[in-house]
């Protein structure tokens, strides 16, 4: 019954700290560096602005 209900937070969670272990190799983040990530027509789509109806 609780699957419909959602936390709803005034501000945006903070980002955790990535601690890299001796070891392990680095991890890889999807996406271009200053880029923004979109779902279009169900694939993931990188642009370069936060709004896709701008390209």
């Amino acid at each position: 019954m609780a699957g419909h209900l959602r936390l709803v937070h005034d501000e945006p969670p903070q980002p955790h700290t990535v601690t890299a272990t001796e070891g392990w190799p680095p991890v890889a983040i999807p996406g271009r560096p200053g880029w923004w990530r979109h779902l279009i027509n169900g694939e993931q789509v990188d642009l370069p602005t936060r709004d896709p109806q701008q390209t």
